[in-house]
């Protein structure tokens, strides 16, 4: 007879018979728990399984999520510095501008100066040029004039007259001086 099978001929004893059920009823039993025992460790292979899976899944998750968050923050530094370049690019310009301006306000001064002594200078030839025909119509009346209106001239006065007029053909008169500057 089976141990823990089921034995078609049980003995003519009743008592070993009753024995022999409790003993196939535990067997059976024992089996059943064992079977769910089986079930229970797979199900929970399974589900362990799936948690790491699952784990493995929330770790790359994570993984993705700070690769992202770095991505992030590089964008973010990378506009901080693009925006720190553009204000001192801003302020480069400003400062630039000014300057520009002061140089700007500089050579308009310097340019109403020359237009001032440019000015002088034509007023000062104006003059020169008048004194000088002045003169020459003074000395061309005289040679024109007789001998006798002539000898009202004296020696010095045609020195003088003479005298004003340089070698390059320029007018010195007394008003100006050697460097041609008025004193």
């Amino acid at each position: 007879m089976p141990l823990f099978g089921k034995s078609d001929t049980f003995s003519e004893n009743p008592d070993v018979r009753e024995v022999e059920k409790v003993v196939a009823k535990e067997a059976r039993t024992d089996q059943k728990n064992l079977d769910h025992a089986i079930t229970d460790l797979s199900h929970a292979d399974k589900s362990h399984n799936k948690s790491i899976k699952a784990a493995n899944k929330a770790a790359h998750a994570l993984d993705k999520a700070v690769a992202k968050e770095h991505k992030a923050a590089k964008a973010v530094n990378k506009a901080v510095h693009n925006h720190e370049v553009a204000v001192a690019n801003e302020q480069n310009a400003e400062k630039v501008i000014q300057i520009k301006k002061q140089h700007e306000a500089r050579l308009e001064q310097d340019l109403e100066q020359k237009k001032q002594h440019l000015d002088a200078l034509r007023q000062r030839k104006e003059h020169n040029d008048q004194v000088r025909e002045a003169k020459l119509a003074d000395i061309h009346a005289g040679e024109a004039a007789p001998p006798e209106a002539r000898s009202s001239y004296n020696a010095g006065d045609r020195a003088s007259i003479a005298g004003s007029v340089g070698t390059t053909g320029t007018a010195n008169t007394s008003s100006t001086g050697a460097g041609g500057t008025q004193t």
